[in-house]
């Protein structure tokens, strides 16, 4: 956890977090979890969280999905990131993650809310639940390019 400088404005020495999300598909249906916590608290996104030190970046979509989720997926390659800046209450920055988007193919599990999803379910892209974290329909329509 860094340390907050004594302004409270920033942490001591601010560096972006790398994080991964796991697109799944299950037929044309792609898995989305409603978040509990920021950023986008309360707002569907996809599973996810930080990498852990020495885990791949589909090992770790693997690994949060299925604690997030229970859903057992094969994860491809990253096929794009992107940039997730949430300011805090007092309008500062206080989330600066860098999201490693992985794509998955289902194999097994019933979908369950876990960890810290609040909610989770199956969507078509054309009928996606409110409100969505940002770009999660770009992200939907690139993870079916390939």
């Amino acid at each position: 956890m860094a340390l907050l400088a004594q302004n409270n404005q920033q942490p001591s020495n601010p560096k972006p977090k790398v994080g991964v999300i796991a697109i799944v598909w299950q037929q044309e249906q792609v898995l989305l979890v409603k978040r509990k916590f920021a950023p986008h608290a309360g707002h569907w996104g996809f599973p996810g969280g930080k990498l852990e030190w020495g885990e791949t970046m589909a090992q770790g979509a693997a690994r949060e999905l299925l604690e997030e989720t229970t859903i057992h997926a094969n994860m491809d390659s990253p096929f794009a990131c992107f940039d997730v800046l949430e300011n805090g209450n007092d309008d500062q920055l206080a989330h600066h993650y860098v999201m490693v988007a992985v794509r998955g193919h289902y194999v097994s599990g019933e979908a369950q809310a876990l960890d810290d999803a609040e909610a989770v379910g199956w969507f078509s892209p054309q009928a996606l639940p409110c409100p969505l974290c940002p770009d999660l329909a770009a992200i939907i329509e690139r993870s079916r390019l390939g």
